[in-house]
């Protein structure tokens, strides 16, 4: 609804205000907690599942549909300084169209300064290569912002990507981040509740493992337990018997 999209434009201005912060409230804060581990993200504003992996932003209510919100935004030393990050989408573009999750009727152009950028539709099941963002400075800390856009003719409702961010060159100080969401509002046609709802729907279908990867898992502590079991039973058979003489 359109209150809600001003009160989220007017907390965006006064974080940009305070530019001597170290992040920007709603930002996608990236850090390294175990040296040659993956990226982890935090921030926003979400509180239910996955806190720390949704993000929210707003298009504004009038064309042009395009925001730079949420930026990303690192402590000072968390990156080496020269190393690549890049920007990756891990499954198709999501649409709540206020009652349901449907395939969107435009896609999602995701662009950095006008040099580098990729689209991702509802019809990239599976995700899609996105494009290496930039190189940390000097000072180790990883602040940028990029343009997301949908077209004018983008249908009213909840927009969603799930990106990674990971190397965009060979390096021993980082892997690829768990996938995390970034949604947004189009349009002031959604109730509160419909927003809730479609929040919710979007986290499910992003970020919840999909049914293969918990067959797998199963499998593997299944498959551990055998060889233990195995283990366990050789080792008896093996035993010498204290019998009476």
């Amino acid at each position: 609804m359109q209150l809600r999209q001003l009160f989220a434009g007017m907390l965006l201005m006064l974080a940009l205000a305070n530019t001597s912060a170290a992040q920007h409230s709603g930002d996608v804060v990236l850090s390294v907690p175990a040296a040659g581990g993956p990226i982890a993200t935090s921030g926003g504003i979400w509180t239910g599942t996955y806190a720390g992996r949704v993000f929210e932003g707003v298009f504004p209510v009038s064309a042009p549909f395009t925001t730079d919100a949420p930026g990303f935004d690192s402590l000072t030393g968390t990156f080496p300084a020269g190393d690549t990050i890049r920007l990756d989408f891990a499954k198709e573009l999501l649409f709540w169209d206020g009652a349901a999750l449907v395939s969107p009727n435009v896609g999602m152009t995701l662009d950095y300064q006008g040099v580098r950028s990729a689209t991702i539709s509802g019809a990239d099941v599976g995700g899609l290569s996105g494009f290496v963002i930039t190189s940390v400075p000097s000072n180790g800390s990883f602040h940028e912002h990029i343009d997301y856009a949908v077209p004018n003719t983008a249908a009213d409702g909840l927009y969603g990507v799930v990106l990674t961010l990971g190397p965009g060159s060979p390096t021993t100080a980082f892997t690829t981040s768990d996938s995390f969401l970034v949604t947004f509002e189009q349009g002031t046609s959604l109730s509160s509740a419909s927003y809730a709802a479609g929040m919710q729907a979007m986290v499910d279908v992003a970020l919840v493992p999909e049914p293969g990867g918990l067959l797998l898992a199963v499998a593997g502590i299944a498959g551990g337990w055998l060889v233990l079991r195995r283990s366990r039973g050789s080792a008896a058979a093996e035993a010498p018997l204290d019998r009476p003489i």
